[in-house]
């Protein structure tokens, strides 16, 4: 019961130090004036478009390599006649997540 006690008391002193107010006598305004200014980089539309670009790259590079079969090959000519069939539905779906790709990465 006293270790209780003691507790208390020392909870009490701690909780009513606290509440006293501490001067720090223009501190706070030497060390912020002191930090640097916030950095922008020069190009900052560099990174996001690299990702993009990236992302464009390998998506064609995908298109054209991948051993998938025609299917793809064949939605983006059925796209260019302006056709849209399963094979065509199926190469949007696939643009879409790539480009869902591409802007979550550049949301960094």
């Amino acid at each position: 019961m006293s270790d209780n006690r003691n507790d208390d008391w020392l909870d009490r002193i701690l909780r009513d130090d606290a509440r006293i107010a501490l001067e720090d006598t223009g501190f706070t305004e030497r060390v912020l004036g002191a930090l640097p200014a916030s950095y922008k980089p020069p190009n900052a539309w560099m990174k996001p478009m690299l990702v993009i670009g990236s992302t464009a790259l390998g998506g064609l590079l995908a298109t054209f390599i991948a051993p998938i079969g025609p299917t793809v090959i064949e939605g983006a000519t059925e796209l260019a006649r302006l056709q849209f069939t399963p094979a065509a539905g199926a190469l949007l779906a696939m643009t879409a997540t790539l480009i869902v790709a591409g802007w979550v990465l550049t949301e960094d």
